[in-house]
């Protein structure tokens, strides 16, 4: 594995010893506009570029490590795609969320793996909360509350707010990664510390003080986080985790259980596997687009809604009225030849639903009476009239009505009158 390294200023630096270090396996290579670094790099016997592309031309890497500065990413982030190169990147994606949302959408269109180096959900005491969250230890979550202080006023900014890009963006993802919901809704005040109130799914309510110019105790960079569930509650308070259950309190300072490989393990594992990456350029969008919505609502003074960002893709709308037939067929052994159109299948959905389809049954033909097993099927009547059979009983139905069969009951329709009947099926199966 071969890897070019964009950047050896600031956090590059680091990098660079953190390659070199901890991956002994993979070769690397430095590109940097900076002249002056060449005889530091060229002396450790790494290959040294001040032209990005000659780099990419000369040494034929696998991956790009991008960690230069965020204005710099788009341009780089470019260069990188229109090679097909895999790109492992710092956050944030882009200087800002018009150009992120871009570069997301071309790494995904021409189908190159992009990956954003978020590390705090890596550390193990975080990974430790998330386990414990995941075997429901405190029931279902319903509040979760951060706070993060320190001094870190000597990093330079061109605006106060770019501690959302910065810093904050990293307890954003937290919220989302522990709770394992989205934002719906954000409300943000910014004076002397940073104060957001979030609204996600599952009724969920999150909270997020921050200062960088705490003059008391610090807390680590990950902050301090007391999760409410209805069973319970955990606390993270300076890299402990605490669960309080029935009265009692659990101490877990011990994290040797927990899998908590770097942020480019995780990569050059998911390229390995042919997978998305847990910390992915699409994931982490949203967690730059939380901090784009936190803007603009301290900008507007007003809560902002998020939902657009969510990354669900368009809008999805079929016509059933404009749906092709497929080949008509005798339906459950019943009467006659039938028409269906199958709209929606079971990889359409996230839920249980196993399809959704039209269909549409001449006068004097029927769906066969029938059973099913572990699912339940309604119809529903768009047009015309029809015996309805469930369990034996039979019933007329006409146009507007809705007729619910539960797992293992059996049922059959069939067409009495003397046009169409036209109706949408879908099944749902029982959860296990």
């Amino acid at each position: 594995m071969k890897a070019l390294l964009v950047g050896v200023g600031g956090f590059g630096s680091s990098w660079y010893r953190r390659i070199r270090s901890q991956h002994g396996d993979v070769t690397l290579a430095v590109a940097d506009s900076d002249e002056s670094k060449r005889s530091q790099i060229e002396g450790d016997g790494i290959p040294f570029y001040t032209s990005l592309t000659e780099a990419i031309e000369q040494e034929r890497p696998d991956v790009l490590l991008n960690v230069t500065p965020r204005q710099a990413h788009k341009a780089i982030n470019d260069i990188a795609f229109g090679y097909k190169l895999p790109v492992f990147s710092e956050k944030p994606i882009a200087a800002n969320y018009e150009d992120a949302k871009a570069m997301v959408e071309r790494a995904a269109a021409e189908g190159v793996p992009y990956m954003i180096a978020e590390n705090y959900r890596r550390f193990p005491f975080v990974r430790k909360l998330k386990r414990l969250l995941d075997e429901g230890s405190i029931g279902a979550v319903l509040t979760i509350d951060g706070e993060f202080y320190r001094d870190t006023d000597n990093r330079p900014m061109q605006d106060k707010l770019d501690v959302l890009e910065e810093l904050v963006v990293h307890h954003f993802d937290l919220v989302r990664y522990l709770t394992g919901r989205e934002v719906g809704k954000v409300f943000a005040t910014y004076r002397h510390q940073l104060h957001i109130v979030m609204d996600m799914q599952a009724a969920i309510t999150a909270t997020f003080t921050c200062s960088t110019r705490s003059k008391g105790k610090q807390t680590d960079w990950a902050g301090n986080w007391r999760i409410e569930g209805t069973e319970g509650c955990l606390e993270l308070i300076d890299n402990v985790v605490y669960l309080t259950k029935g009265g009692e309190t659990t101490r877990f300072d011990d994290f040797s259980d927990i899998d908590s490989p770097s942020a480019f393990a995780e990569f050059l594992q998911s390229l390995e596997e042919n997978r998305e990456a847990e910390t992915s350029a699409r994931d982490y969008l949203k967690n730059q687009a939380l901090a784009h919505y936190t803007r603009e609502s301290i900008r507007q003074s007003q809560m902002v809604d998020t939902s657009s960002s969510w990354g669900y893709g368009p809008m999805i709308v079929r016509n059933y009225l404009e749906a092709e037939f497929g080949e008509p067929g005798v339906s459950h052994h019943g009467k006659g030849l039938t028409y269906g159109k199958r709209l929606f299948s079971k990889e359409d959905f996230d839920t249980p639903i196993q399809f959704m389809g039209y269909s549409e049954l001449p006068p004097g033909t029927s769906i066969g009476y029938h059973g099913h097993r572990e699912d339940e099927e309604v119809y529903i009547i768009l047009e015309g009239t029809g015996v309805m059979t469930v369990n034996g009983e039979e019933r007329q139905v006409k146009a507007g009505d809705i007729v619910l069969n539960k797992p293992w009951w059996k049922h059959g329709l069939e067409n009495n009158g003397d046009r169409p009947l036209r109706a949408i099926i879908f099944e749902v199966m029982k959860k296990s």
